[in-house]
């Protein structure tokens, strides 16, 4: 996976712009402000159809035009390809190599990429959403039935609490068996997902602090699926029908996967609480390299990584450890407000932000 080049249009503070990247790491240097963040907002945008900084599209469009596009040129599986976005206030546009969508959730997979920004401390200190959101990112990048499954639960979710409100249960069975199906689905890959990163986070976690930190992660969904026996969707299902009473005083759907957590520990304990300030930063650095590690094993190629203000997130020592082991991660897209190349490092591409503008080295 290789992003050669991103033009950008009325997109921030940019308001034509054409920057290239090379293959390896690329350091995105300038001053708070410059625009060095919307470099990597615009990267994951084009991945994941969302913003890391604000839910509303329309907050993107440089201040005084009506719209804003990004375009990509990129090599992947050895074929060169193209993808291009656009929101004018009111429409989503994308092409990609020449076929159009309207929806930005076709985005999910084409450019896979792993963003790791100081706001991630919240997947420990936060709510559980953030750690859902954290989830479903990882997985909807590499499994298109997930993203399918995700979209059908909400909405059949949807319909199911409308009818709580009104406290109608005439049609409600068949939207509780199209949310078992997919609840069925979404807890059992979440489930595998978790599993399969708890011993990576630990790993990293470990060479990071130079074995000092343990980290580890676990599955907590709202609907245990070791108290249902025999068929798992018929079994949330009556888990389903059994809430109606309470829920229709309530007006809400109570159980299932949007009620969803992960548990993060230190030493067997929660880390919210038992950990350092230092030691939370460890433990985000390296879950998100367990999460760059299981999205290139099952995407079958290494996603790019992107790393938003280098150098807040560890202490030296710890960020020395983590600049050395990027060397290793493909195309590595990395903002700092001050580049200090050492002695033996290998080359980097650096490019200098300065409000909008920018110099490649």
């Amino acid at each position: 996976m290789w992003l050669k080049q991103l033009s950008l249009k009325n997109f921030r503070n940019y308001k034509i712009t054409t920057v290239s990247f090379n293959k390896g790491m690329n350091i995105i240097v300038g001053k708070n402000g410059a625009g060095k963040t919307n470099l990597l907002e615009a990267i994951y945008l084009l991945s994941t159809g969302q913003s890391f900084r604000t839910p509303h599209l329309s907050d993107l469009i440089y201040n005084g035009a009506s719209e804003f596009s990004i375009e990509a040129h990129f090599e992947k599986d050895q074929v060169t390809q193209t993808l291009s976005l656009g929101f004018d206030g009111s429409k989503r546009k994308i092409t990609y190599n020449n076929t159009h969508y309207s929806s930005f959730s076709h985005l999910l997979g084409i450019i896979p990429s792993v963003l790791y920004s100081p706001k991630d401390i919240e997947l420990i200190t936060g709510a559980p959403s953030d750690r859902r959101r954290f989830l479903n990112i990882q997985i909807a990048q590499s499994d298109p039935l997930y993203v399918y499954h995700l979209t059908r639960y909400h909405k059949a979710m949807k319909h199911r609490n409308a009818l709580l409100k009104i406290r109608k249960e005439e049609t409600m069975c068949s939207w509780e068996k199209m949310m078992a199906l997919s609840a069925t689905y979404l807890i059992e890959k979440r489930e595998q997902v978790v599993q399969s990163l708890s011993p990576i986070l630990h790993t990293f976690a470990k060479q990071l602090s130079r074995d000092n930190d343990l980290f580890g992660l676990t599955y907590s969904p709202s609907i245990s699926m070791k108290k249902i026996g025999g068929n798992v969707t018929e079994g949330i299902e009556s888990i389903f029908k059994k809430q109606r009473a309470k829920e229709l005083l309530l007006g809400t759907t109570l159980n299932g996967p949007h009620r969803d957590d992960i548990g993060i520990t230190y030493q067997n304990k929660e880390a919210k609480i038992y950990s350092s300030e230092g030691q939370k930063r460890t433990c985000i650095s390296a879950l998100k390299i367990a999460e760059w590690s299981h999205l290139a094993k099952y995407s079958g190629i290494k996603p790019l990584l992107s790393i938003d203000d280098f150098g807040v997130h560890l202490d030296e020592n710890r960020s020395e450890d983590l600049h050395l082991q990027l060397q290793s991660f493909g195309q590595v897209f990395i903002t700092t407000p001050i580049k200090q190349k050492k002695q033996g490092e290998p080359r980097e591409h650096t490019l200098e932000v300065n409000n909008g503008s920018i110099t490649q080295e």
